[in-house]
């Protein structure tokens, strides 16, 4: 019985991670862009991490001066809950 209820779990934890890295992101690249530079946009995208447990944003800010500025957004619970993003540097 122990045996059948970890093999669920981490099936469970394998398939939320998958979701977690390639589901459609789009409101979460556009809550960590509008987060990085306001309502005006980024220049563009420098880079862009998924993981299972979030996902990493650098973004071009401005042109002149060259700047950046990083952004982190995770899961409420490791794996599982709404997105919230930060600002990780400037």
């Amino acid at each position: 019985m122990i045996r059948a209820a970890l093999t669920v779990l981490c099936l469970l934890a394998t398939v939320i991670s998958l979701y977690n890295v390639y589901s459609d992101d789009s409101a979460v690249v556009k809550q960590a862009e509008t987060l990085a530079c306001g309502g005006g946009g980024c220049v563009r995208t420098l880079r862009a991490e998924r993981t299972p447990i979030g996902h990493d944003f650098t973004f071009q800010s401005n042109l002149q001066p060259p700047a950046t500025r990083s952004v982190q957004c995770r899961r409420a619970f490791l794996l599982v809950g709404d997105m919230d993003c930060v600002v990780a540097s400037q």
